[in-house]
């Protein structure tokens, strides 16, 4: 693990993969609360964002994770890094009880409260994930690579819960891989960790996918920016 400054939090990765895909605008509403609003790619067409990690060190050990997201507007900060993306995960799940119970505390991230299982299958250009719990299918995704490069993007997270609003800023230093050309793809199956989208709706083809490898993940400590849901 890299040094880190006071409060700051850091987990290692091997993998992470995240795709990018169309799904309707007021599904991913109905995923936010009502002060924030998603960022729509075309009218009618918000982001559903779905990103799968491979963690090999924290704080509680080697897991896997799943998270569910709506891209959102950032918020700017003056004297901090403008943001690569923001997102609100309003779903997470995890291979481990310990990064479960881990997350709730310390990120107040929403979660599935079983422990489900990640398989990552890695080729030389490409990384398949398939997600399960007890033998029922999740979700499975194909991420493609495209040119690599050492790269720090900075991120935001943003979370509710009846404790407040909060924002959690991350820095990610990898190598990554990023493009545009349609070659990825998802299966989302029915399970009660995807009830909170509609399946049919989502386009299965990314249109933005991404890859990075031998990384890590560091967040400045969590900041209440708000209340709490009522």
């Amino acid at each position: 693990m890299n040094r880190l400054k006071p409060g700051e939090v850091q987990y290692q990765y091997r993998h992470a993969i995240g795709g990018f895909f169309e799904f309707p605008i007021e599904h991913a509403r109905k995923l936010l609360p009502s002060s924030m609003s998603p960022i729509e790619m075309h009218h009618g067409q918000g982001i559903l964002s779905v990103m799968m990690f491979d963690f090999s060190g924290s704080q509680v050990g080697e897991y896997g994770e799943l998270v569910l997201s709506v891209p959102v507007a950032p918020r700017l900060v003056p004297g901090r890094p403008m943001p690569r993306a923001s997102f609100f995960p309003f779903l997470v799940g995890t291979t481990t009880q310990a990064s479960r119970e881990h997350a709730i505390e310390l990120w107040h991230l929403p979660h599935f409260m079983e422990d489900i299982q990640i398989e990552f299958t890695v080729e030389e250009h490409d990384i398949r994930a398939a997600a399960s719990q007890d033998g029922k299918k999740i979700l499975n995704m194909h991420i493609t690579d495209y040119e690599w490069e050492p790269v720090e993007h900075h991120y935001q997270a943003f979370e509710r819960d009846a404790t407040g609003t909060y924002m959690a800023t991350m820095a990610m230093n990898a190598q990554f891989s990023e493009n545009e050309e349609e070659r990825g793809s998802i299966e989302i199956h029915q399970h009660p960790f995807t009830a909170g989208i509609s399946a049919a709706g989502v386009n299965t083809t990314p249109f933005r996918e991404l890859w990075m490898r031998d990384g890590f993940q560091t967040f400045q400590p969590l900041e209440k920016i708000g209340a709490g849901a009522a």
